[in-house]
């Protein structure tokens, strides 16, 4: 993987790392199966690459890896950031994990945002959405019973590990279709493009000369 190198942005503190939750969907007997997949995700001093942990049984798709490389040209193109001065290594918390696709494209983009500008993700960090490599960054809105089972899921997470915590929120495809009625532990809030996720959760926007550049 191939980035461009910003000699503007000092790189961040390295190595840096943080967890990532990721909602997978598998079918299982002809039923949709969610369920949330923690992975550590790390960027550390390198020469643009992707690395990716497929110790205990875990596999990453050619797709989901060439989607990798769609939002690094995403990123490099609308953040002066050290791209080109660090690899990102992708680590699955648990066994026989596969990443196939692109459903993870917003959390994903935004974490790695994150990491290489030094700033923290709110805790916790929840989104879900698709950027297709023809839309350059517009996430594509989710199919209603994809998004609201993955909704669904992330309700139950939330009132498991945060159950005395105020609405959490998650961040999703603008022009989604989701029942908002049964997700009292969630504020769900919708987003067009990666960089309005990243801006509406980290508060960076990309330089000026990148506004509307290929989404």
């Amino acid at each position: 993987m191939s980035f461009l190198e910003s000699a503007d942005t000092p790189p961040p503190m390295l190595p840096a790392s943080t967890q990532l939750l990721l909602f997978t969907q598998a079918d299982v007997g002809g039923h949709a199966l969610f369920r949330v997949v923690p992975v550590e995700l790390s960027v550390r001093p390198g020469q643009g690459r992707l690395w990716t942990d497929v110790s205990r049984g875990n596999a990453f798709t050619p797709a989901w890896q060439d989607h990798a490389r769609h939002l690094s040209a995403v990123g490099r193109a609308r953040y002066a950031l050290p791209w080109e001065q660090t690899d990102l290594h992708v680590s699955p918390r648990g066994r026989n994990v596969t990443l196939d696709g692109r459903s993870a494209s917003l959390p994903l983009f935004v974490a790695w945002v994150a990491l290489l500008a030094g700033l923290p993700l709110p805790s916790p960090f929840l989104g879900t959405g698709v950027a297709l490599e023809a839309h350059g960054e517009r996430l594509a809105p989710a199919p209603r019973e994809f998004l609201q089972g993955k909704l669904g899921v992330a309700q139950a997470y939330v009132k498991q590990v945060f159950p005395g915590a105020a609405r959490v929120a998650v961040f999703v495809p603008e022009g989604s279709g989701f029942d908002a009625a049964p997700l009292t532990a969630l504020d769900v809030r919708p987003v067009p493009t990666l960089t309005k996720a990243v801006e509406a959760v980290l508060g960076l926007k990309p330089h000026a000369h990148a506004e509307g550049v290929g989404g």
